[in-house]
Order: C-alpha cells, then sequence, then structure tokens
C-alpha cells in the first residue's frame, strides 16, 4: 500500500495582513498593499509536487503585488478569473491568458476589483521542456529572460482552469493526504493543462517579446515614482516634487498612475502610508501606541486616521492593535 503523503495546504486571510501574504508563491516574497476599502479576504491554495508547485490564491479586494519568481525556475501563470483585464508588468492582461517568466523574473501586478483567482506553476526548465517533448512532441519555446504574455485557445484556456480546479478540489477533498499514486496523476493532470496552454499560445519567437519599449519605459518611471512616495511617507503629498523629481509632468504622472493602479499618485501615498501603519499595528500588538504609529507614519490629525483607517480596513486601529 502507498505511503500517504501531504503535499496540499490551505490557509486563509482574514482581514488584510500583508506580512502573512509574503510568501503566497513558494520560495518567493511578494510585497503586497491593498488599494480598496472593505473586508479583505484571501483564501491561499498550495500543492508541493516533487518536481514542481501550484500556488492559487482568490482575493476579495484589490491589492498591488511586487515581487520575483523563486530562483531558477520558470513561473507559468495564469489569471484564472478576473472580472476585467489585471495590469501586469505595463501591459493588461485578460482571464485565460498565459504568462511565461523565465527564472528569477519580477512581477509587478494589480487585478481589477471585483474579486479574482490567480494560479502560479514554478518548474525548473529542464523538467518542463522533459515534459513537453513527451506531450507535444517538441520543446516548448520559452524566453531566456523577462517573460512574454499570449492568449490561449479558448479552449485550452478552459480546460487549464479546470485542471487546477480539479487537482485543488481532489487535494482539498482528501484533506491534503494522497497516496503516491494519486499525487502522481494529480501531477500528471496539472503539468499537462499547463503544456497544452503554453503550446498552444507559443506562435514563434515574436511570442518571446519582453514588451515594447514604450511599456517598459511606462513601467519604469511609476517604478521610480513609487521609490521617491515611499521616501515620502511621513510627510504630505507633494505633487510638484514628485514631478520635479522624476522629471515628468504631472499631468503625465496622474494618468501613468490610474492605468496602474486605478488611482493617481495621492491616493497611492494615502494607501501606503496606511498600509505602513496596519503592518506597525499589527507587529507592535497590545503594547502598541496608536498614536505614537500614526504620527510615525505621518498623519498629524489622529481622528482623520482613524476614520480613514477604519473606511479602508474594516475596523479601528485600536481594534487592530488587539489581534
Amino acid at each position: 500500500m502507498d505511503e500517504p503523503m501531504a503535499p496540499y495546504t490551505r490557509f486563509v486571510v482574514d482581514g488584510f495582513d500583508a506580512d502573512a501574504l509574503l510568501g503566497v508563491v513558494r520560495d518567493t516574497r511578494f510585497e503586497q498593499r491593498l488599494l480598496g476599502a472593505g473586508h479583505f479576504r484571501a483564501c491561499l491554495q498550495r500543492l508541493v509536487f516533487p518536481e514542481f508547485s501550484l500556488d492559487s490564491g482568490a482575493y476579495s479586494l484589490p491589492i498591488f503585488a511586487s515581487g520575483s519568481f523563486g530562483a531558477g525556475l520558470i513561473a507559468l501563470a495564469m489569471a484564472v478569473s478576473c472580472t476585467q483585464p489585471m495590469w501586469a508588468n505595463g501591459r493588461w492582461i485578460g482571464a485565460g491568458q498565459v504568462m511565461v517568466f523565465a527564472e528569477d523574473s519580477e512581477l509587478n501586478v494589480r487585478p481589477s476589483p471585483g474579486g479574482w483567482q490567480w494560479a502560479v506553476l514554478l518548474i525548473p526548465r529542464e523538467v518542463l521542456q522533459r515534459g513537453a517533448l513527451q506531450r507535444v512532441g517538441r520543446e516548448l519555446r520559452l524566453p531566456s529572460h523577462g517573460w512574454y504574455s499570449r492568449a490561449a485557445a479558448p479552449a485550452d484556456a478552459q480546460a487549464l482552469r479546470d485542471g487546477v480546479a480539479s487537482v485543488l478540489g481532489s487535494a482539498a477533498s482528501h484533506q491534503g493526504l494522497l497516496s503516491a499514486a494519486q499525487v502522481q496523476a494529480q501531477g500528471e493532470l496539472l503539468l499537462g493543462v499547463f503544456i497544452d496552454a503554453v503550446y498552444a499560445s507559443d506562435s514563434g519567437p515574436e511570442s518571446r517579446a519582453v514588451g515594447n519599449w514604450v511599456e517598459r519605459q511606462r513601467d519604469a518611471i511609476v517604478r521610480r515614482a513609487e521609490r521617491y512616495l515611499k521616501t515620502q511617507l511621513d510627510r504630505a503629498f507633494d505633487s510638484r516634487g514628485l514631478a520635479l523629481a522624476l522629471g515628468v509632468g504631472e499631468r503625465q504622472l496622474e494618468r501613468l498612475f490610474r492605468d496602474v493602479y486605478g488611482h493617481g499618485p495621492c491616493h497611492w501615498h494615502q494607501m501606503a502610508r496606511l498600509n505602513l501603519a496596519r503592518s506597525a499595528l499589527l507587529q507592535a500588538g497590545r503594547n502598541g501606541s496608536v498614536t505614537d504609529i500614526a504620527t510615525r507614519c505621518g498623519f498629524s490629525h489622529l481622528g482623520r486616521f482613524s476614520v480613514t483607517y477604519r473606511n479602508v480596513f474594516g475596523e479601528c486601529p485600536r481594534d487592530t492593535l488587539r489581534t
């Protein structure tokens, strides 16, 4: 009789907690910031196979995530479901579109509001190509660096969504205890649907483009603006100062931020301060001081801070301290 194995884990983050979300993809650190107001809830699932892993998450509110995938691993990613296209690395990605990232590639992503689910398969390049040779008769055209995105055929995109749901559902129904034979069967199913989706969208060398010059430039400006604003979290937002620091017009920055985040740089600055305050409150616990933390994060009026904080996170700052 096969020895039981437990490759499956599931956990829920009830209430936004950036630290709890850092490792949503195995062996990575993705910084995440809440972008919308309301009660945040995330359901995260992970399946670990002998040669690769699958992570999947469903979020109730829009966030912005920034980080890099694991060292030495290809990342195959997909928005399993989203009501509108999501923004990723300077371009818009629709549900069912396959994203292929070379080893150690960076990802900056913002989903559209309304709930979304994502899935990421991390796998060594040689394991993926070995599987492709066995399944489709040739190696996949994978990027040597950077990433590309392509729309898979509807049937292949649906098969991938169904495959992810099937293996996660099977693991959950067995409460994470699968036999070695079940692990092998589920791994073959999962790898197969990912290979089919990438193969179907693999139309030749042009599919390996990292993104056009305009996309890269727009993304670079936003990244520079973010870095500057992070140094200004203890003071009021200064639109003119930001524009002068970057050498970019205020209107252009407003347009770029609205493309990336759905709101302007002033709101980004405010949400960044609120996220920073929430992390500090969670870490301080019952011994912390709301006044000290609010002041440190640039909020001079405690009453306005408390009201804004409650509107965004659904609880008062002092309630966060008690958790």
